[in-house]
C-alpha cells in the first residue's frame, strides 16, 4: 500500500481550515442583507446579496443562515469583494423538509419506542422509507435494535428522539471559511439560483367601443419561499430562457400565495434588449413579501384598435377518419384581435377583457393567454363563445372513390337570435390532397390545410353554409 506525504503547506492549510471549523461562527442572516438585487425570470430568480464581514486574521468561519428555499446548491457563489480575502471551503447545508429526514440523521443512534403496551430503547439500524399514520404511527423499512438484541422491524409507536447534534437547521444555510490577510470588515457577494421567485405578466384589456381598446400591463411576482426580498434594483428577463433544472431542490412544504398590495403609482420600468430577451428594470426596486404575490405596473394604458368576431373551428379530416353524418352542435367562440403596433414588447401572460355596461360598471368578458409577443405583431384572443348565435354542423353525403379517395358534402347551419346582425368566420382543415368541388358561399385559403367561410346571417336570420370537397390520402 502507498502512501502519499501532503506537501507542508497543504497540510498546513487542512489544519488551519479544521481548526476554523470548531469555533465560533461570523453568523449572518440572508433576509437582514446590506443590499439585495434580483433578476427573476419565468421559472427562476438569480438573487445577489451583499454582506460586510468583521474577518480577522487568518481562518474565519461563516455561517449565512436563513436562506429562502428552493435554492439551486450548484450555483451558490461566493465572491471577496476586496484585495487579500479568498474562500478556503464551502457548505451547503439544506433544512429539514420532513420526518423522514430527521430519523435519516438519527441513524445508529439510541432512540425510544412509546407503544401502548410500554417503552422501548434500542438502536435505530436502518431509518424508515415511508410513515403510515394512525393512533400507533408504523415505521415502514426501519430496523430497531432493542438493549436484549431483537430486532424490530416496521415497528409501529411514537419514536421519541434525544436532541439532534447538531441541531435541525431549519433553513437553509452556507458554512464557509474565509482567509484573510489582516483583521478588517471585508464586503463579500452571495449569489445563487432561486427557484422559489417567478415572475409572469398579467393584461387589462377595456373595451372602449366597437374600434379601441385600453390596454395596461402588470407585473406579478410570486415568492414561494418564506424570504422577504428587498430587492433594489429588481429586474426582470422576458422570453424563453432555458435554465437547468437540478436534480433536486430544497424547500420547506408548499407555500399558500397571498397578495400583496399593489403599487400602480410608480414609475414604469425601464426596458432594454438583452441578447434575444428583454429586460426590465425597477427604478425604485420592490419589496417581495414571503408566500405573496406582488404586482407592479408593466406598462400602459395605451390605446389601440381592434376587431372582434366569431369563429367557428370545425372537424380536422384526416385520411378516412373523421366523418360523422350525425348533427352537431359546434361552439361559436368569441375572438377578439390587435396589433400591439407602436407600442412595448408583450411578455408572455394572460389578458382579461373587460367592458363597462350601461350604468358604467365594468364587467369581465374573459381571459386568454399570449405568448411573448413583439412590437407590431398581431394578437388573439379566445374569451368565450356567443350566447345567442348557434351553429351546428352534419355531414349530409358521403362517397367512397377509390381505396384512399372519398367525396363528401357538409352542411351548416349558422342561427343568428341577436337584435343585430352577425358575422361568423367557419375554418374547415383537411390533411392530404384535397379540392372544393361545390360551396354556397366563396371561401378563403388560409393555408394548406385549413380554408375559410364567412357566413353573414341578419338578425333573427337562419342561414345555410354547404360545400363539398374531393379528399384523397
Amino acid at each position: 500500500m502507498r502512501m502519499r506525504i501532503l506537501p507542508c503547506s497543504a497540510a498546513l492549510s487542512l489544519v488551519a481550515i479544521s481548526a476554523a471549523w470548531s469555533q465560533q461562527p461570523i453568523v449572518l442572516q440572508a433576509d437582514s442583507a446590506l443590499q439585495t438585487s434580483a433578476t427573476i425570470y419565468s421559472n427562476a430568480a438569480i438573487v445577489r446579496q451583499q454582506f460586510q464581514l468583521p474577518l480577522e486574521k487568518g481562518e474565519n468561519l461563516v455561517s449565512i443562515e436563513r436562506l429562502p428555499e428552493f435554492i439551486a446548491p450548484n450555483s451558490l457563489v461566493l465572491r471577496p469583494r476586496s484585495g487579500g480575502v479568498s474562500v478556503t471551503l464551502v457548505s451547503f447545508e439544506p433544512t429539514v423538509t420532513s420526518s423522514i429526514d430527521i430519523l435519516q440523521a438519527y441513524a445508529g443512534r439510541t432512540v425510544t419506542l412509546r407503544q401502548r403496551s410500554g417503552v422501548i430503547e434500542g438502536q435505530l439500524l436502518t431509518p424508515p422509507t415511508s410513515i403510515v399514520g394512525g393512533t400507533e404511527p408504523c415505521y415502514n423499512g426501519a430496523i430497531l435494535r432493542t438493549r436484549t438484541g431483537e430486532l424490530l422491524l416496521s415497528p409501529c409507536g411514537e419514536l421519541v428522539l434525544p436532541p439532534p447534534s447538531p441541531p435541525v437547521t431549519i433553513a437553509p444555510r452556507i458554512r464557509t471559511v474565509l482567509s484573510a490577510q489582516s483583521a478588517s470588515p471585508k464586503p463579500l457577494e452571495l449569489l445563487y439560483q432561486c427557484d422559489g421567485l417567478q415572475w409572469q405578466a398579467t393584461y387589462s384589456a377595456t373595451l372602449i367601443d366597437n374600434r379601441s381598446l385600453e390596454l395596461v400591463g402588470y407585473i406579478n411576482v410570486s415568492n414561494t419561499t418564506r424570504t422577504t426580498f428587498r430587492c433594489n434594483p429588481l429586474q426582470l428577463v422576458a422570453g424563453s430562457v432555458n435554465i437547468q433544472r437540478s436534480s433536486q431542490r430544497y424547500k420547506t412544504g408548499t407555500a399558500e400565495l397571498r397578495m400583496a398590495s399593489a403599487s400602480t403609482d410608480a414609475e414604469l420600468p425601464t426596458q432594454e434588449t438583452l441578447d434575444e430577451y428583454h429586460l426590465y428594470s425597477i427604478p425604485s426596486g420592490a419589496t417581495i413579501l414571503p408566500n405573496s404575490v406582488t404586482t407592479l405596473l408593466l406598462g400602459g394604458p395605451v390605446t389601440l384598435s381592434y376587431n372582434q368576431r366569431l369563429v367557428v373551428r370545425g372537424r380536422y379530416y384526416y385520411g378516412g377518419y373523421g366523418h360523422d353524418d350525425q348533427e352537431s352542435q359546434v361552439p361559436v367562440a368569441t375572438v377578439v384581435e390587435f396589433s400591439n403596433a407602436g407600442s412595448e414588447p408583450l411578455p408572455a401572460g394572460s389578458v382579461r377583457v373587460w367592458q363597462q355596461d350601461r350604468q358604467g360598471v365594468l364587467q369581465f368578458l374573459g381571459e386568454d393567454n399570449i405568448a411573448h409577443t413583439p412590437s407590431n405583431e398581431k394578437v388573439t384572443l379566445t374569451i368565450g363563445e356567443s350566447f345567442d348565435v348557434k351553429a351546428s354542423r352534419r355531414e349530409i353525403d358521403y362517397k367512397r372513390l377509390a381505396e384512399r379517395a372519398a367525396q363528401y358534402t357538409v352542411e351548416y347551419t349558422i342561427r343568428n337570435r341577436k337584435n343585430s346582425p352577425a358575422q361568423v368566420s367557419v375554418l374547415e382543415s383537411f390533411a392530404g390532397d384535397w379540392e372544393i368541388t361545390a360551396s354556397t358561399l366563396p371561401y378563403t385559403k388560409r393555408s394548406a390545410r385549413q380554408v375559410e367561410f364567412v357566413v353573414s346571417a341578419a338578425a333573427g336570420q337562419v342561414v345555410t353554409l354547404r360545400y363539398t370537397v374531393q379528399h384523397r390520402w
